[in-house]
């Protein structure tokens, strides 16, 4: 087997590799960091302590009605009782009842308001934790499925580990070496196939000359354009 052609197998078996490490990447990150359940908690936490504000409000606006209610009983008690005869006093105590009857329906009305805020905030609470719910379904449901998947994955990283060390076995530790600079200065791929007298990996034109040379695979061929070893096949 030809030295190039072992270093294509070696370059397919590392980014076979490379893919799986990337999607275990994105898998582990999406069961570490849960951002729709913990938008989808605040949202919850928000509505449910509006709902609680709503409810306190309109449980005193209700008491400051009680409240208001009970002086003008007392008011009229002392206008209508008989127990005040002077005028100007009744009249005094006429003037109170009216104002008093007329904040009344102020407070009737920030009660009423009150009672569509809670109205409000009740559907607003609802639609959170039904929202927070069907998150919280759907993040199961997918995990399970990242769970196997990234189990799978795992499995193949081991079996292309086995392959490359079979591979690289095979190899000088110098042209290993050189593989191993190429594949890091060019992001993972350091033999490009050559397709229609093309670099793949560049997509620079090779000259029939240098195409007839990879073809051959008698002597290692580089891409003149990115340095890439090429493979033809």
């Amino acid at each position: 087997m030809s030295q190039t052609l072992t270093l294509h197998r070696l370059q397919h078996t590392d980014s076979q590799t490379d893919k799986v490490r990337a999607r275990l990447q994105v898998i582990l990150k999406t069961l570490e960091d849960d951002a729709d359940l913990r938008r989808a908690k605040e949202q919850a936490e928000t509505a449910a302590a509006g709902l609680g504000s709503a409810q306190q409000a309109l449980r005193q606006a209700e008491e400051s009605v009680r409240a208001q209610r009970v002086k003008i009983e007392r008011a009229e008690s002392s206008l209508y009782g008989g127990a005040v005869h002077n005028p100007k006093e009744l009249q005094d105590l006429q003037n109170d009842v009216a104002s008093l009857k007329r904040y009344h329906i102020t407070l009737e009305d920030r009660q009423i308001e009150a009672m569509q805020a809670l109205e409000d905030a009740e559907r607003l609470d609802q639609a959170a934790r039904a929202n927070m719910q069907a998150v919280t379904a759907r993040l199961l449901q997918q995990n399970q499925s990242l769970a196997g998947e990234r189990d799978r994955l795992l499995r193949d990283a081991e079996k292309f580990e086995a392959e490359r060390q079979a591979i690289v076995a095979s190899l000088p530790a110098d042209l290993l070496a050189r593989y191993e600079a190429l594949r890091q200065q060019r992001r993972g791929v350091a033999v490009a196939t050559v397709t229609d007298n093309t670099c793949a990996a560049c997509g620079s034109g090779l000259t029939p000359a240098l195409a007839q040379s990879v073809r051959m695979a008698g002597e290692m061929v580089f891409c003149p354009t990115c340095g890439r070893i090429l493979y033809g096949g």
